[in-house]
């Protein structure tokens, strides 16, 4: 089953005819789910070792539209939970628990029926300039190379590095680092970053090498 395109709004129609004006040939603006199911696909239908690992990279990648939901330890977003859901209850992927590394995780990992829809959006990316964020436009084959990177780099992490690696990645980067996110509030988007930094610094002083 594939997945079902928005419908064009007058917003759309108007911002595609001035990209048309561009000449830039085909513009996509990709959808939450595009990007799930494009992680699943990429990196030789490798599964997903780690539901958290989902929201993690699509949370640090700059170009998907998340907002945020409270959390304890990691990255959590509602929008990435219902649209996981929705790709499950369509049989474009599922959801298993496995033993990894001596650890019980949540696998993701994608259906037949889903890696036909994942091909298609590929070919739709590689062909195509990608709108994000309204204003940002990248080629869509430049945005294929980053996903998988991203999924190379931190699949199978465990939870305890993860937090490290966000950590330091928020105190390296300070709050330019989630400027693209969106939460229920700025304070709770402050508190993150403070407790990010803290434990960075907590961090380096347990293992300054």
């Amino acid at each position: 089953m594939a997945i079902d395109s928005e419908p064009a709004t007058g917003g759309q129609t108007w911002k595609n005819g001035v990209l048309e004006n561009f000449r830039l040939g085909k513009v996509y603006e990709p959808r939450l789910e595009d990007y799930i199911l494009l992680l699943l696909y990429l990196d030789g239908r490798t599964p997903i070792y780690g539901e958290e690992v989902v929201h993690f990279i699509l949370t640090i990648y700059p170009y998907a539209e998340v907002e945020l939901s409270p959390s304890f330890f990691l990255p959590y977003s509602a929008m990435i939970e219902n649209k996981l859901g929705e790709l499950i209850e369509k049989k474009l992927a599922y959801r298993l628990k496995q033993n990894y590394r001596g650890t019980e995780k949540n696998i993701i990992k994608i259906t037949e029926g889903g890696s036909d829809e994942a091909r298609r959006l590929f070919k739709l990316f590689s062909e195509s300039w990608l709108l994000v964020h309204d204003t940002v436009l990248r080629q869509g084959s430049e945005v294929l190379n980053e996903l998988e990177a991203l999924k190379k780099t931190y699949n199978g992490k465990s939870v305890t590095e993860l937090i490290g690696l966000l950590a330091s990645k928020l105190d390296a980067e300070g709050t330019f680092f989630i400027q693209h996110l969106s939460a229920n509030s700025p304070g709770w988007m402050n508190y993150v970053y403070y407790l990010a930094r803290q434990i960075s610094k907590e961090k380096h002083s347990i293992n300054p090498f």
